[in-house]
């Protein structure tokens, strides 16, 4: 990303940011991930019980390595667990301290957009968790629900089927096909237009490419 651009970016997030405080939620823009990385580990502390469902932002930010060190319990399912002990999973991070997620799309009017098959990582953003952490990529900033909508379906949901070897129509396409199959991921959504009232939110907006 070179200067010019990083500086755009960095004027749009920080409007954002202010967007997103209109709507009630705690947000803070950061340069890098490195700083949003530190962020969260403060926001942690020691012995912490964090959960997490499936999120490439925070694989590509090391959270769970770095938060596995500073002392945090780390609450996620894993590929070789059964459904029965994923369900248990789920609802055990549900509750814990700190959940991160990270939505597939932030509008310029701070509106947060989540995707999700399953709807544990949907239901965990509302309400549950004693707080919830967002880090949000530049790459994830759209104009406004349409290209949030847009972007959500072509962009993040097109991208999480290849990485997880899905064989769903998108894959062969290129471009959401709205499809039946058994294996879509694509179930949920879930929009966070204000703050919900009884849940904290922190949201961190990063000036680099992470995620889908």
């Amino acid at each position: 990303m070179n200067k010019d651009l990083k500086a755009a970016n960095g004027k749009r997030l920080e409007s954002a940011a202010a967007a997103l405080r209109k709507n009630g939620f705690d947000a803070d823009v950061f340069e890098n991930a490195a700083g949003a990385r530190k962020a969260v580990l403060a926001l942690a502390g020691k012995k912490t019980v964090v959960g997490m469902g499936g999120c490439v932002t925070a694989m590509e930010l090391g959270l769970p390595l770095a938060l596995k060190k500073a002392g945090a319990a780390f609450i996620t399912h894993t590929p070789e667990m059964s459904k029965r002990e994923r369900v248990k999973v789920w609802l055990k991070a549900q509750s814990a301290d700190l959940y991160i997620a990270s939505p597939q799309a932030l509008t310029a009017d701070g509106k947060l957009i989540f995707l999700d098959g399953l709807g544990n990582r949907a239901s965990s953003v509302i309400y549950g968790p004693g707080k919830v952490i967002l880090p949000v990529g530049v790459n994830k900033l759209v104009r406004d629900l349409d290209e949030g909508l847009w972007r959500m379906r072509n962009i993040a949901a097109l991208a999480n089927n290849v990485r997880l070897g899905k064989d769903n129509p998108c894959v062969k396409t290129g471009k959401c096909e709205d499809c039946s199959s058994p294996s879509r991921i694509c179930n949920a959504v879930v929009m966070l237009l204000k703050k919900p009232r009884l849940t904290d939110y922190k949201v961190l907006l990063i000036n680099e490419n992470l995620g889908y």
